[in-house]
């Protein structure tokens, strides 16, 4: 595999994270998995870079990563305003 960015990248966070998407989008497809297999890979990919530029141990990480996941879901729906999902119980 190579990856080669052609152009130049967008300054704009929102256009970055539709890049990054894409990106998954076309992983999954050529690999022949689910979309949510993509999560499972951007959420690995999040928490090896924290473990990979954090000089604390995993356990202090947890937190790190809980709190960006959460801040992560906050500008997903301000970037796409995120379509209410109903519970069903």
């Amino acid at each position: 595999m190579q990856i080669e960015i052609k152009g130049k990248i967008s300054a704009d966070p929102r256009d970055r994270v539709l890049a990054i998407e894409a990106v998954t989008k076309a992983i999954c497809q050529q690999t022949g998995q689910d979309p949510a297999e993509g999560v499972m890979m951007l959420l690995t990919a999040a928490a090896h870079l924290t473990m990979t530029y954090s000089r604390k141990p995993a356990e202090q990480n947890l937190m790190t990563l809980a709190s960006a996941l959460g801040n992560a879901t906050v500008a997903a729906d301000d970037f796409f305003k995120l379509k209410p999902v109903e519970v069903k119980r």
